[in-house]
């Protein structure tokens, strides 16, 4: 790591950004942490930089991947409000490519697949259970989807109207919710619910707060239910099992 210029990290944002070359103060060089990871990783680790700044950490990783043709992921946090505008924006950057790059490895982009995401308020249990700032149908559709599935939400597959949240290589997931208390205390998984939903071999996640059905009835129309807000987590068992 000797030959490493501490330069080279503003080179990079010059490079990466050169419509605001001064986007980010005293980037430190991707090339630095790509020597660091090279020693400490190895093909599959996951990469956590919990101070993200500019991105750099993300861009080494990627490199490193393309070098040694590794596959390790990354996870990076930033609280400042530059997260999308320069973090994640330089992620999306590097991998795509930046034509007008120097180097040719940016010039041609380092490939790779990240997702972006932003903390809301916390959804508690307590508030679920007491009314108390109830989540949107959107924002418990996508905790439970990622929470229960590990795998992406995608918010344009939902339909509010029949309860479809997404789908897994298994499962179709529904969610049956409306925010508000006097709605919650009557709403249920009944016999004519169950009937609606789409036949096939398909297995359905249905998450609600109760349901009228036995496990007869579940069984018959391959329904595992999960009962809201107690039963989220158990649907990682379900799926992995």
């Amino acid at each position: 790591m000797q030959g490493i210029d501490s330069r080279r990290g503003a080179n990079e944002i010059r490079d990466i950004f050169p419509e605001n070359p001064r986007i980010f103060k005293n980037p430190k060089p991707s090339t630095l942490i790509g020597a660091l990871l090279s020693f400490a990783t190895d093909e599959d680790s996951i990469v956590l930089d919990s101070f993200a700044g500019s991105g750099t950490t993300a861009t080494a990783v990627l490199a490193l991947n393309r070098q040694d043709g590794g596959n390790r992921r990354f996870i990076l946090v930033e609280c400042e409000d530059f997260a999308d505008t320069t973090t994640a924006e330089r992620v999306r950057r590097v991998i795509q490519g930046v034509p007008s790059a120097k180097d040719d490895a940016l010039k041609d982009g380092l490939g790779g697949t990240f997702s972006y995401f932003e903390l809301g308020r916390p959804m508690r249990q307590e508030s679920l259970l007491d009314g108390s700032n109830l989540p949107s149908w959107e924002k418990l559709a996508s905790y439970i989807f990622f929470t229960a599935t590990g795998q992406e939400f995608d918010p344009a597959e939902t339909n509010r109207e029949t309860g479809f949240v997404g789908r897994t290589a298994s499962h179709d997931v529904f969610l049956f919710y409306e925010p508000d208390v006097d709605k919650l205390k009557d709403l249920a998984l009944s016999l004519p619910m169950a009937r609606d939903l789409p036949d096939g071999s398909r297995r359905k996640l249905v998450f609600a707060p109760t349901k009228y059905l036995d496990r007869e009835f579940l069984h018959k129309y391959r329904i595992d239910f999960q009962q809201l807000p107690f039963q989220i987590y158990e649907a990682i068992e379900r799926l992995d099992g």
